[in-house]
């Protein structure tokens, strides 16, 4: 059913009703439940268990709920989730009680960049009973701050880069002829004066401009100066906390799941299988996202659903945070805390390294 098209006002409260009970018992929900259940908020026979599984039935047809068995109540389906968090759910907020908590713990940590980052991993992952995940903050595009050459054996070299974010990477590299150790230091202190907090596009017209001029270990240097930076210009995170992993795992979801599919999902969240594919679309909008079941890339991930949002600055120091659980997730809950915790890291990173 696509989305634009719009419930009639029955239809939504049936619809509502029926994913907040089932995010409430794991249990799938019956007519005559939903029907007693409506009939108290909002009185008069509008609700009768007639109309009720008449409507259920049309709701079934849009695919917005199914019916695991013939026996059996109704669940809903990822676009049925999806209906309910664009159209239906009421917003959360966290009490005031919950705010001073995580303040107090932040200021615990003080100005500990990676304390802020485990910290808030651990929060969500508690308040939620889910998987949480976090990437540091990165700059939006690689700037170099220096790199070192160190020998290693004859025409080996192992070149060593800085960025002014913090980030390092290294990499061999074979010149064409053996080299000493002060040499190299000579031909790093060149280049290092020269292309301090340049991106990979400056060195990258730099070593076209220049190359004739270049000796073949001086063209083999900055040729792959402007490679990795490039390379660190593309969002892959490889450096994440993730937190709440046993938690998640006691979810009544996983209470007879097989445990091949166990472990898929287990080295989908410990091995950052899934975080690279949504990053681009993350770390390029505004706000919370929510991607539910088969909405996920990763086909391990087709019955979760992630709530996660970018922090800090684009173009700037930004990472992304979130939560993992199942489909049957406090969707109104994971976003407030998904949403708090991306404005108080926005607040905290502008307080140590300005706006």
């Amino acid at each position: 059913m696509p989305m634009e098209h719009r419930l009639s006002p029955r239809k939504e409260a049936i619809l509502r009703a029926l994913v907040e009970e089932y995010i409430r018992t794991a249990e799938p929900v019956a007519s005559k439940q939903l029907s007693d259940q409506l009939a108290r908020i909002y009185g008069g026979s509008g609700y009768a268990s007639a109309t009720v599984r008449t409507e259920l039935a049309t709701l079934e047809e849009d695919g917005l709920i199914y019916q695991p068995h013939v026996s059996a109540g109704r669940v809903p389906t990822d676009l049925g989730y999806r209906y309910f968090v664009e159209r239906l759910m009421s917003e959360s907020l966290l009490t005031l009680e919950e705010q001073r908590l995580i303040h107090h713990q932040f200021y615990q940590v003080q100005h500990q960049l990676d304390e802020w980052v485990r910290l808030t991993a651990s929060i969500m992952a508690q308040a939620l009973q889910s998987a949480a995940i976090i990437t540091p903050p990165r700059a939006g595009e690689a700037h170099l701050k220096h790199f070192e050459l160190l020998s290693l054996y004859e025409t080996v070299v192992l070149l060593v880069l800085v960025l002014q974010d913090g980030t390092v990477r290294q990499e061999r590299l074979v010149l064409d002829a053996p080299t000493t150790q002060e040499e190299l230091s000579r031909l790093a202190h060149h280049f290092n004066e020269r292309f301090f907090n340049a991106t990979a596009q400056a060195v990258g017209a730099f070593a076209v401009a220049e190359s004739e001029r270049f000796s073949p270990s001086e063209r083999l240097v900055v040729e792959s100066l402007a490679r990795m930076l490039v390379h660190l210009d593309i969002l892959t995170p490889d450096v994440f906390y993730r937190e709440g992993i046993s938690q998640l795992l006691q979810r009544e979801e996983f209470a007879h799941t097989d445990s091949d599919r166990i472990r898929r999902l287990v080295e989908a969240l410990e091995r950052n299988r899934f975080i690279p594919a949504i990053a681009p679309q993350v770390m390029a909008a505004d706000g919370v996202q929510v991607i539910i079941g088969t909405e996920n890339e990763a086909d391990t991930l087709h019955d979760m659903s992630v709530v996660v949002a970018r922090y800090g600055t684009r173009g700037q120091l930004s990472g992304l945070l979130g939560v993992v659980g199942p489909t049957r997730m406090q969707y109104s809950r994971a976003i407030a805390i998904v949403r708090y915790m991306t404005e108080l890291l926005n607040d905290l990173l502008a307080e140590t390294y300005g706006s």
